[in-house]
């Protein structure tokens, strides 16, 4: 019995031991395996620092480690929330995070350390790391008052207090305040930062000065970079610097020979053609013409870099137009220019001025008119002349020779059509070029006498301060006005039609001509009813006589008598058929321009004309008319010298354009050009750069109820794209 509980005791006493054994061996392994990858992550985070300080590329270095300790300390996160190096793995994988661009997850690890370890010896470390972080994030308010309090708070080192300067330092010269930039960098060169950090300050100071226009500083500034042992590059860009500011003061001199370190050191052998190209318009600042002449030609036989040969040739063209007043010899270099480097700057500026100086001599030639010209003669003539003019003063910088040419037109072609608008012009050139405001409003005086039914009359009287005057009638644009009023205003039809009328048999040189034909039928069509085919006959003679004008289009959408079958109906009518329908009614004979008609002249009237075409896909899909504007437009829109005769003062191109989910146009099809080829690509260029409201877009596609496109990348709309005609040439 004895021998039996002794037995049964030794048993169960083996049995705890064991289990405590167990229990020691389970708790000493955890910690070894969490010990162990803490340690793992701490091994990779040190290695992936020592990289990216070593790293020739600042700031990059380590991305590998990086993510090995972010792996390695989400493990500790993780599985031991309640660790004693909790805090240190947050810190851990906020770096890593923040050194491989992941600056969202970043910022929210160093926050959770904030907020939760306040004692954490990582504390000064991961402000500084957040502040960073909601910089790279867009967030700079917030950032920026992170780095204030570092910078003015006494606990943080040195160190820290830099970093946090030069983030200051750095967001303020972003916003071109060189002065408030200017006082962190002064502290991060004169007391907290390293030899590295001083020497960024340094050049960042004296680039701030030069931005600032102050050029004995920023010279100053610069020199001081040289005396820091900077690196190549550091050199490079101070001694460039300097030369540029001791241009600005006209230094010239001393500006070359800083610019002749650059070029005798063989580390900047690579730009010697950028080199030597300053040197030469340092010589043309000094007006030491035939020096830069000889560099410029040295350029050319020296350096292969295309962009770089086309500077220099287009360079000596403007020393031979501008300063020599030879344009023969300009072009000859202008030529040369666009041969090297067609597509850069340089090459298409040579262009254009070789183009100009060609037209120069198209436009010389003129023609020869004798008393038997014909009046179409005698205006083509007067145009040429005109352009002729305008080319002196636009593209040739020549004002006296445009005033000398301007004049002319007047004296030789009173009877031209656009004698009127030769005189305006001329005005404006005295009163630029030569500041003679009596003899310009005495040009416009002369206008008004012997034009005073001219379009250009209300110009006139706005310079010399006349309207409502006694001077204040006789155009078209008055009675076109006075139309309107009657029409929109008084709600008078009748007296609407007697001035559109007048105007259409009194003023056929006018511009509002063709609008007071259309208007004066539209008003018939929509108040009088005549009961005959009369209208018909007006629109269509309209059209004919007129075919590619914004008038005829709009004449050829009156001739229709019923909507094309699966035509999209507009915003408008959309609306109307949802509720507003007595409000569209209201409008609709205000506003036509958007009406999508099928002829009744078609066959079996289901004659397409070419206006409904533009509502139509290849597929045979109909398109939404897109009556918003963009809101950016990353390419704007630059009028091409070609168009400069164009009689409208506004002229509409039709596209249909191709929308993603965010309004980006990512197609576009031309459905209706001008007759400039140029034109149409440069206004082509400028609608595939455009975005639009994707909510309005998104409207307009709801309401309409539109299909997809096929391709599945969005909806296709039609948009009207107006050029207007610059306001100097009208």
């Amino acid at each position: 019995m004895g021998n039996l509980g002794n037995m049964t005791v030794s048993r169960f006493g083996s049995r705890r031991l064991a289990l405590l054994l167990l229990a020691a061996a389970l708790l000493f392994g955890s910690g070894c395996v969490y010990y162990n990858t803490f340690y793992n992550a701490r091994k990779a985070f040190s290695e992936a620092e020592q990289q990216r300080k070593e790293s020739r590329t600042p700031g990059r270095g380590g991305e590998g480690q990086y993510r090995v300790a972010i792996e390695k300390s989400l493990k500790v996160i993780e599985n031991h929330p309640n660790s004693s190096w909790y805090d240190d793995a947050l810190y851990v994988a906020g770096v890593s995070y923040f050194h491989t661009d992941q600056y969202g997850k970043a910022e929210r690890r160093f926050r959770e350390l904030l907020a939760n370890f306040a004692e954490s010896e990582y504390v000064r470390e991961s402000t500084l790391y957040l502040a960073q972080s909601k910089l790279q994030l867009g967030e700079e308010p917030e950032a920026m008052t992170i780095f204030e309090e570092i910078f003015t708070d006494e606990e943080y080192s040195r160190e820290l207090k830099a970093e946090a300067a030069l983030a200051l330092g750095n967001f303020h010269f972003a916003q071109e305040n060189w002065d408030r930039a200017q006082r962190y960098y002064t502290a991060v060169r004169d007391s907290l930062g390293s030899d590295e950090m001083e020497l960024e300050a340094q050049v960042a100071i004296a680039d701030a000065n030069f931005n600032a226009y102050r050029f004995g500083d920023a010279l100053g500034a610069y020199l001081q970079v040289l005396g820091m042992e900077p690196k190549p590059d550091v050199e490079y860009h101070a001694l460039f610097q300097a030369a540029q500011a001791s241009y600005r003061m006209q230094r010239i001199d001393d500006g070359l020979a800083y610019l002749d370190r650059l070029i005798e050191n063989d580390l900047f052998y690579d730009s010697l053609g950028v080199l030597l190209l300053e040197v030469a318009y340092g010589y043309e600042m000094d007006e030491d013409l035939l020096l830069a002449e000889a560099t410029y030609e040295d350029i050319t036989d020296r350096v292969t870099k295309g962009n770089i040969v086309a500077q220099a040739y287009y360079r000596l063209g403007l020393i031979q137009q501008y300063d020599y007043d030879n344009l023969n010899e300009a072009k000859k270099y202008y030529d040369q220019a666009v041969e090297a480097g067609r597509s850069s700057e340089a090459g298409n500026l040579a262009l254009q001025k070789s183009s100009d100086i060609g037209k120069l001599e198209t436009y010389k030639q003129g023609v020869d008119l004798d008393s038997t010209a014909t009046e179409e003669a005698v205006n083509e003539a007067a145009r040429t002349q005109y352009l002729l003019s305008e080319l002196y003063w636009f593209q040739l910088n020549k004002p006296e020779s445009a005033l000398v040419e301007m004049s002319y037109l007047i004296d030789e072609y009173p009877e031209s059509d656009i004698a009127p608008q030769a005189i305006i012009a001329l005005s404006q050139m005295y009163r630029d070029h030569r500041t003679d405001t009596t003899a310009a409003d005495s040009l416009l005086r002369t206008l008004l006498q012997e034009y005073p039914h001219a379009d250009e009359v209300p110009r006139a009287l706005d310079q010399l301060g006349l309207r409502g005057t006694a001077a204040d009638t006789g155009y078209a644009e008055l009675y076109i006005h006075k139309a309107e009023e009657f029409l929109l205003e008084d709600e008078n039809p009748d007296s609407a039609m007697y001035y559109y009328q007048y105007v259409a048999d009194n003023f056929p040189d006018s511009k509002y001509w063709l609008q007071a034909q259309f208007s004066a039928l539209f008003v018939q069509e929509e108040y009088a009813l005549p009961g005959d085919s009369s209208l018909v006959f007006g629109y269509r003679e309209l059209v004919d006589s007129f075919p590619n004008t914004e008038w005829a289009n709009l004449a050829r959408m009156r001739l229709g008598a019923a909507p094309v079958m699966g035509a999209v109906q507009t915003a408008k009518e959309q609306e109307a058929a949802q509720g507003g329908a007595d409000k569209f009614e209201d409008e609709q004979a205000l506003d036509t321009t958007d009406q999508v008609y099928a002829s009744e002249f078609g066959e079996g009237g289901s004659y397409v004309d070419a206006q409904t075409q533009m509502y139509l896909r290849p597929n045979g899909d109909t398109v939404i008319l897109l009556e918003e504007e963009p809101v950016l437009i990353e390419e704007p829109f630059e009028f091409p010298s070609e168009a400069f005769n164009m009689e409208e003062d506004y002229i509409f191109l039709y596209y249909q354009i191709l929308l993603d989910f965010s309004g980006r146009v990512i197609e576009y099809d031309l459905k209706v050009p001008s007759r400039w080829d140029e034109l149409n690509t440069r206004a082509s260029r400028t609608v595939a750069s455009m975005t639009f409201d994707p909510i309005e877009t998104s409207r307009l596609v709801d309401l309409v109820g539109q299909p997809p496109d096929p391709s599945g990348q969005g909806h296709w709309f039609l948009f009207k794209y107006r050029v207007d005609k610059p306001e100097h040439l009208r």
